[in-house]
């Protein structure tokens, strides 16, 4: 039954990411089709979501635990399937505020209901022994990434045979295949034999006390905030990647000279003009829609694989390569192979021979260089705490790894809409550099403990 259950709930967590990767390249241009022009209140668009995933995470989290893991699955599912109707139903008003609201109000909502895969953490603490656990939260990790390889590229293909404007519609489905099975075939885990899952299922709990307490620590602290520093730099890319593709493969501005032409008053009249003009207006937004279908389908092209350069990092060099050179070199690596993907997503086209070599080789080097850091990081927090911390102080480095997702689009998006496009790629390299600089200068410090010893004390100094 355990088993049965392991299955289900890791095909319950695909089947939603996919839901989720479906949307996440497309956010921003679907924002743009409703009249947001401003770049900035377009990449605000995807860091509402992680602002109130932020804030309703440690609530979803207490509340599991009160009445059990399968009412919040159902209910946050319900919920993420509420927000993709708003999301599609907003394109009843394309044109007017009540759209913008609309595609804003689901965020909102996604947001507060998005506790899916803490959650799913849970149950899987629930239902496996000590022994067994990390492979049963390795098989939620695979689910994860396999559905956010899937998502963006099903993204894709829907955008190119249907159109953007329903690429929220076919999240709907992926969502309600998700909640039906958690409905009709996943048993409820939080019973009295699961307090034995109560250490590990705090290791993906968040509390704003824990994370005061985790950030003053002398060495766990900073490293929270490192990876508070490179998620914020990852997070800008990824909300604004689609906006940067439209901007240099698929400008709108590009398309302009084939619009209709409104001739003057004097040759035509006011009723031809009124005419001409109606007539003008609907081809711009013809050419907005294609240029816009175009770019959905390369962002979601691009964060496949990107995805899948993620899941063959993690899932099949990172043992190899943190055994034989330390979980401390990958963090330094990570973020230097980091900031070469985003200079050269960055730098301007004409530089390539072909268009998408900047995107193409950025983007696989950003892949790698993630894949090698977070695991990494993560790894290296883990291990310079006790056994009885480790639910404090890896809840408290995810809460901050949402915060980062959060605010990270906030500043790009600022300097894409006022400064340049390319701005928010090179200041997230320079951050990179920064964390790989932070690593580096205080490499004895965040070496590793002794192996059967841990940062027992937080004044407590790393083994030599």
């Amino acid at each position: 039954m355990r088993k049965a259950s392991l299955f289900t709930i890791f095909l319950i967590v695909f089947i939603d990411l996919v839901g989720f990767g479906i949307v996440l390249p497309n956010l921003q241009l679907y924002g743009q089709q409703f009249g947001i022009t401003n770049y900035f209140f377009l990449a605000l668009i995807g860091a509402t979501y992680s602002f109130f995933q932020f804030l309703f995470a440690p609530l979803l989290g207490r509340w599991s635990d009160r009445i059990g893991r399968r009412p919040v699955l159902l209910v946050s599912q319900a919920g993420a399937l509420v927000g993709w109707l708003m999301l599609f139903s907003a394109n009843a008003f394309s044109g007017a505020a009540t759209g913008i609201v609309l595609i804003f109000a689901s965020r909102v909502l996604n947001g507060i209901t998005g506790g899916n895969i803490s959650t799913a953490f849970a149950y899987v603490a629930d239902i496996t022994s000590p022994e067994n656990r990390a492979k049963g939260m390795g098989v939620i990790g695979a689910a994860f990434g396999l559905g956010f390889v899937c998502g963006p590229l099903l993204g894709a293909g829907v955008s190119a045979t249907l159109g953007l404007r329903y690429v929220p519609l076919a999240a709907c489905v992926f969502t309600i295949t998700a909640l039906t099975m958690t409905w009709l075939t996943l048993a409820e885990s939080r019973t009295p034999s699961a307090a034995a899952g109560q250490q590990i299922t705090g290791a993906r709990r968040f509390s704003f006390g824990g994370l005061r307490r985790s950030l003053a620590r002398p060495i766990i602290g900073p490293l929270i905030l490192l990876f508070f520093v490179n998620g914020f730099a990852f997070a800008g890319m990824e909300q604004t990647a689609s906006l940067l593709i439209q901007n240099r493969i698929y400008p709108i501005a590009a398309m302009a000279p084939h619009s209709p032409r409104v001739r003057a008053p004097r040759e035509t009249g006011v009723i031809r003009q009124a005419a001409a003009q109606r007539s003008a207006a609907a081809g711009a937004a013809a050419l907005r829609k294609k240029q816009d279908d175009r770019a959905s389908v390369a962002s979601g092209i691009l964060f496949g694989l990107i995805g899948i350069m993620i899941v063959v990092v993690q899932g099949g060099l990172i043992g190899r390569l943190s055994r034989r050179y330390g979980e401390l070199s990958l963090t330094v690596l990570g973020p230097v192979i980091i900031a070469l993907g985003l200079v050269l997503m960055g730098l301007p086209v004409g530089l390539w021979t072909w268009n998408w070599t900047g995107f193409l080789t950025g983007g696989l080097l950003l892949a790698v260089g993630s894949g090698l850091f977070n695991p990494a990081m993560q790894s290296l927090i883990s291990r310079h705490c006790s056994a009885d911390e480790q639910g404090e102080v890896l809840g408290a480095n995810q809460g901050m790894a949402s915060l980062a997702r959060a605010t990270g689009p906030i500043l790009a998006g600022v300097l894409f809409q006022y400064v340049a496009p390319a701005c928010p790629y090179y200041l997230s390299a320079v951050l990179c550099l920064v964390v790989t600089a932070a690593i580096f200068s205080r490499r004895e410090r965040f070496r590793l403990p002794a192996p059967v010893a841990a940062e027992a004390h937080p004044d407590a100094a790393p083994a030599k």
